[in-house]
């Protein structure tokens, strides 16, 4: 029975649908990052270049699915494994770190920038309150200062005694207590209008902090649809206020103070109007006084953090920075770098440190859309992996290409036309037909399949050619061997093609000879003739060796052929079906009577009946 010729495809309509949508998935995702990334480094490019990456994404999809489908199709020769598997890997990678931009732009960065604002902003704020603080607390002093010098100077005017030896009276000691509440108030108030400066720009930094959590619309630019602009803008505001503050240490102005406080806490003797020179000194306003300068001398040095927007095409080189420090540092360092998060943590701890954002590697929450991303393209494979499977299966392919291309994809067709002479001229070949000359000469020896292929091309007289013949079997044909030119054509271009190999003294290999033991002529002749192969006469061979499994493919090509060529006959009306012989004549065509089966039908899975060894001549 002929085998049927539909069959079940590879790929269901499931798995095509699924192939199709994963990779349409990828597609997207891999075309997406790589057009953002190059436009963060390029700028907005044209159509021209964009539909160029899409035709280069899309050969990079197409190559994974021929790749995929090269590897679990059974049909890929075992030395291309490694290749194969090493160019998946490769477009793997591509793919997965493309999509990882890609879903991180739109997981991520929005947070992350959020996130990079908050810690920057955090990390200002808190230096400045710690710095207002401080001039809070110099003011505080100041102020007090200021307070106790008035009540000296009074104290002076009414009873005297704030110096040694002093009495009562508008002296000069009353006026240095008046001229240090005079320099204390000034103080005070200079030290006042910078503590505002620093709690307005307290003020301002917070409303803007509030904008970015509170995700203001304001802040989005309406061109871009990111938040750049406005991050961009409140990194130049961070610049500005902690420059602003830094200035307050190197102001001339603060220093002026500063000197003449140092200075007034380390007098204890001071000139009068006559020229003379009274002591007058005081531990408790000197004590102040050293405690107002070390604060000035202490106060904090701001380091302005790093602020960037990691947002629109930005966000892709951040996710492809991020990815490529951690897979560095996992190759060559065994270890990932620092997040992010832990990176700001350090330079909010220690403003000095020398590790920057640029160093950072993924956070906990980047591995969401990298195994997204990478779970994408595993589906493709695993939709790949999962196809029928096993030695039928892999002979119903065989056979099914086989109906399509006929044995040797037409090779014998050819090989037919071209030694058309030696048949029968007046019929069209079937599969049949064209493999009976092979099997006629293929025996098994030791486990492998051989052909005998005959090097005897009689002569048409045979009576001659027979009486010049020597060593002749002890059965002979009276009809030439119209075939042997056919065969010897034939297993010349297998051997060409290396699916069979030449054996003999005169074919050598490097290390041996190809020569098979107990197997001579005279073997070869008893092999073929106990398989009926008139071929057994011949007078002398060329022997051929089929590489493994090479014999049993040609034989199921020829099936193939047979069974796709009865379906074909099957599927015309029973009238159109001829005889051989009716195909011959030129017949009219008629339908085939029930009782007349004919030998063997063009195209069926019949064999033609085979001729038989003429042993009626014996030496």
């Amino acid at each position: 029975m002929a085998l049927p010729a539909q069959r079940d495809g590879s790929y269901s309509s499931l798995m095509i649908l699924l192939l199709a949508g994963l990779s349409i998935l990828a597609w997207i995702s891999t075309y997406s990052g790589m057009l953002y990334l190059i436009e963060a480094g390029s700028g907005d490019i044209g159509l021209g270049a964009k539909i160029a990456i899409a035709f280069a994404v899309l050969m990079l999809q197409g190559m994974i699915i021929y790749i995929l489908d090269a590897l679990f199709s059974g049909q890929l020769r075992f030395s291309l494994y490694p290749l194969y598997i090493l160019g998946y890997v490769v477009l793997f990678l591509i793919s997965v770190a493309f999509a990882f931009g890609f879903y991180w732009r739109f997981l991520e960065a929005g947070a992350q920038t959020a996130q990079a604002a908050g810690s920057s902003v955090y990390q200002v704020q808190r230096s400045l309150q710690n710095g207002q603080s401080r001039l809070e607390l110099l003011q505080t002093a100041l102020s007090t200062l200021a307070t106790v010098s008035s009540q000296k100077a009074q104290i002076e005017r009414t009873a005297g005694g704030t110096c040694p030896a002093s009495r009562a009276g508008d002296g000069p000691r009353r006026r240095l207590r008046e001229s240090d509440a005079q320099r204390f108030q000034f103080a005070n108030d200079l030290i006042a209008s910078r503590t505002g400066a620093v709690k307005t720009d307290i003020a301002d930094l917070n409303t803007d902090l509030q904008r970015i959590l509170k995700k203001d619309p304001a802040t989005i630019d309406p061109q871009t649809g990111t938040r750049t602009a406005f991050i961009e803008g409140l990194d130049r505001k961070l610049g500005l206020v902690t420059e602003r503050f830094n200035a307050l240490k190197t102001d001339p102005q603060f220093r002026q103070l500063r000197d003449e406080l140092q200075a007034r806490g380390r007098q204890t003797s001071f000139p009068d109007e006559r020229g003379g020179i009274f002591p007058c000194p005081d531990g408790q306003l000197q004590t102040a006084l050293n405690g107002v300068v070390r604060s000035i001398d202490e106060l904090p040095q701001l380091q302005k953090p790093e602020l960037r927007s990691v947002e629109g095409s930005e966000a892709v080189t951040e996710a492809f920075r991020r990815l490529s420090n951690t897979a560095t540092g996992l190759i060559f360092h065994g270890k990932a770098p620092p997040s992010p998060e832990r990176i700001r943590a350090e330079q909010a701890a220690n403003p000095s440190a020398t590790v920057t954002q640029d160093e950072a590697g993924l956070s906990d929450r980047d591995y969401i859309p990298l195994l997204i991303a990478i779970f994408v393209d595993v589906c493709i494979l695993l939709v790949s992996i999962n196809r029928p499977f096993g030695p039928f299966f892999n002979l119903g392919q065989d056979l099914a290409r086989a109906q399509a291309r006929g044995p040797m994809r037409g090779v014998l067709n050819t090989f037919y036309r071209v030694f058309q002479d030696q048949f029968d001229a007046q019929t069209p070949p079937v599969p049949a037909d064209l493999i009976a000359p092979l099997q006629d000469v293929v025996f098994d020896h030791g486990g492998q399949y051989y052909a005998a292929v005959p090097l005897d091309f009689r002569e048409e007289n045979y009576d001659l050619w027979a009486r010049a013949r020597t060593n002749a079997p002890s059965y002979e044909s009276s009809r030439a061997l119209e075939r042997s030119r056919y065969l010897a054509a034939v297993f010349a271009i297998l051997e060409g093609e290396r699916l069979v190999r030449l054996l003999g003294v005169e074919r050598r290999s490097r290390f041996r000879r190809d020569e098979v033991d107990g197997l001579d002529e005279e073997a070869v002749r008893r092999k073929l003739d106990r398989q009926g192969s008139m071929y057994a006469q011949a007078d002398a061979f060329r022997i051929y060796r089929f590489r493994p499994g090479k014999w049993a493919e040609l034989l199921i090509q020829t099936v193939g052929s047979v069974s796709a060529r009865a379906e074909e006959r099957r599927g015309l009306p029973l009238s159109l079906r001829r005889l051989p012989s009716e195909v011959a004549s030129g017949a009219e065509q008629k339908a085939l009577p029930e009782n007349n089966e004919p030998s063997a039908l063009p195209g069926s899975d019949v064999e033609p009946p085979r001729r038989l060894p003429d042993r009626s001549r014996v030496e």
